[in-house]
Parts: C-alpha cells; sequence; structure tokens
C-alpha cells in the first residue's frame, strides 16, 4: 500500500527531473497541471473508496436506564501475517464515530486497538474467515473522555481491493463497556460492518 502511495505522488517529480537533452520539453504550466491533478484526484478517489466501503453500523446505546438508537461508521487500519490467499489481520485499530439518534446525548468519537482471534480450521482458503476479537481504548463525547473495553463476532473477507489497498471488511456484532473517567457508565451494541485497510 505504501509503495503505491509514494509511486503515485513521486511520479511527477521524477517526470520533472528527467535528462535535460529530452527533444520535447513540458512547460512550467504542463508541470503545475499534473501536480495538481495527481494532488486532488488521488486523493477524491481514495476518500471515495473509504466512504463507499463504509456502511453504517446500527447501534443501541443503553446509558442511565434508557436506550437510544445510533449509527456507528468505523474504519481504521491492520497488521497481520495471513497473507496466502488476501489480507487479513491478527491487530487492527479502528477509528469510529457514534452518531446517537436523541438530542439529549452527545455523539462519541472512539479510538481503540483490536486483537484478532480467527477461526483458520473452518474455511482453510481464508476467502470468508469467522472468529472474533477483544478491544480496549479511549472515548470522548466532547467534553467528557473514558476509556472503553469491548469483544465482538464476526466474518471477515479480503477480497475486494480498490486502488491498490485491500480492506478487511468485517461482518459481526460488538459489545463495548464505556465508562466516563468522571465515573458513569454505559453499554453499546452494534451490528453491521466495519474496514480496515491491512498492511
Amino acid at each position: 500500500m505504501m509503495r503505491t502511495i509514494i509511486i503515485t505522488f513521486l511520479v511527477p517529480f521524477l517526470l520533472m527531473s528527467q535528462d535535460s537533452t529530452r527533444v520535447n520539453e513540458s512547460t512550467s504550466e504542463e508541470n503545475i497541471a499534473l501536480i495538481t491533478m495527481t494532488g486532488i484526484i488521488i486523493p477524491l478517489a481514495l476518500a471515495g473508496t473509504v466512504v463507499s466501503s463504509l456502511p453504517p453500523s446500527v447501534s443501541i446505546v443503553s446509558r442511565d436506564g434508557r436506550e437510544f438508537g445510533a449509527y456507528t461508521i468505523e474504519s481504521g487500519f491492520g497488521i497481520g501475517e495471513r497473507r496466502e490467499t488476501g489480507i487479513l489481520s491478527d491487530w487492527r485499530l479502528g477509528l469510529s464515530y457514534t452518531f446517537v439518534i436523541h438530542s439529549s446525548v452527545r455523539d462519541m468519537f472512539l479510538a481503540e486497538v483490536k486483537k484478532d482471534f480467527h477461526f483458520d480450521f473452518i474455511d482453510r482458503r481464508k476467502i470468508i474467515m469467522p472468529g472474533f476479537h477483544l478491544s480496549a481504548g479511549l472515548f470522548t463525547d466532547f467534553p467528557n473522555e473514558g476509556y472503553s473495553v469491548g469483544a465482538g463476532a464476526w466474518v471477515k473477507t479480503p477480497w475486494i481491493g480498490y486502488f491498490g489497498f485491500f480492506p478487511e471488511h468485517t461482518y459481526g456484532i460488538t459489545y463495548r463497556y464505556n465508562k466516563f473517567f468522571g465515573g458513569k457508565d454505559f453499554h453499546q451494541f452494534s451490528l453491521g460492518m466495519t474496514s480496515a485497510f491491512t498492511f
């Protein structure tokens, strides 16, 4: 993945630094246009990939004895060694945003680390792999902060690639126990999809 990014952004500069004996020299306007196109179109394409691969998960937030509906969008990146037929993570860093459908409850942002446990023996081809994860992280709803621990069960596949990236799509259910550093705690259940770009 990093190779793709480096090549994409270095190509214009490599083109400009070619041997000066070329017959058809490009003008400075052409160079500026090339750099601008690379700097704008590629990030837009990658951003479109992230958005298109992340439909929101349906969530329930249980807080102060009441339940609230919510939507959660989660992405991040992972690292792992399961690369025989694709890329599957052993560890993931997830970044998520939860929109709570109630005006009295603030939306939440969460950063967490997940440890994946794959059931390799079920599908040895590693096309669709079930498993579970444990997670721990920090969240904020501005201005309050707290910590989160959780677990989830899922199936995942790495078999869809975009622009040289290989998103690891995870479909499953997640439970999180959240507690503010000030003392109050609450629970969250999510059912849906997450995505990780795995190295």
